[in-house]
């Protein structure tokens, strides 16, 4: 039995328009970090073990929770590539994200092309996306009784995608929805891998840190 803990990046430099502009907490998402080490401590939970991605907004994410606990780097729990996939679709097919809420069908079609093979050269395949997850959730249920893990909102939608079996299109809905520092736990009985928690963001209800809830 193991509950896996898994943990969003707190903002990053949500102005970016390409990967390594945007592997970079900014000031709220650093302060994101802290207020959720706060409350984990608060609680007194065990962890067993620790994990984060080897991108910066994950490894000073994790830092700034305080658990102080040494965390081991896993390029498995590293986010998609979704800004070079945005490239793909314009250089392929002449789409660029629209403002606004037309975002959202602007993901779910990329992520359709994407699982379907019609992109060409994308940073990783689909199966290799589904496949890294699916490979570092079984090493993470092997590592202890509770487990902590700071990665990306990819991450965490294909782990709930393995645990439920959802489809390509309730994962980007799941992604989507995502909040920065967002808790999402796994529990690992029986068998196989049920969702215990999603998306939760105890430490942002306060009246006062409402406004201190992100998406990107």
């Amino acid at each position: 039995m193991s509950i896996i803990t898994l943990i969003r990046h707190g903002q990053a430099n949500s102005a970016a328009t390409n990967e390594a502009d945007y592997d970079r907490l900014s000031d709220l998402g650093i302060q994101q970090a802290i207020w959720l080490g706060d409350h984990l401590r608060s609680l007194s939970i065990e962890c067993d073990a620790a994990f984060t991605g080897s991108l910066q907004r994950q490894k000073d994410t994790f830092r700034h929770l305080g658990l102080n606990k040494q965390a081991t780097i896993d390029e498995r729990l590293n986010e998609i590539a979704y800004y070079d996939l945005v490239d793909c679709m314009k250089n392929q097919f002449g789409l660029t994200p629209p403002d606004g809420i037309g975002f959202i069908q602007h993901f779910q079609t990329t992520f359709a092309k994407w699982e379907a093979g019609e992109i060409t050269n994308p940073p990783e395949t689909w199966q290799n996306y589904r496949d890294r997850v699916g490979s570092v959730l079984d090493t993470l249920r092997h590592a202890g009784a509770n487990v902590v893990v700071v990665t990306s909102g990819g991450i965490v939608a294909m782990a709930i995608a393995h645990a439920l079996g959802l489809s390509r299109e309730a994962l980007v809905k799941a992604l989507i929805e995502g909040v920065n520092t967002g808790v999402t736990q796994l529990h690992y009985i029986g068998g196989s891998f049920h969702l215990k928690q999603y998306n939760a963001v105890p430490h942002l209800e306060r009246t006062d840190r409402l406004d201190a809830r992100t998406y990107y």
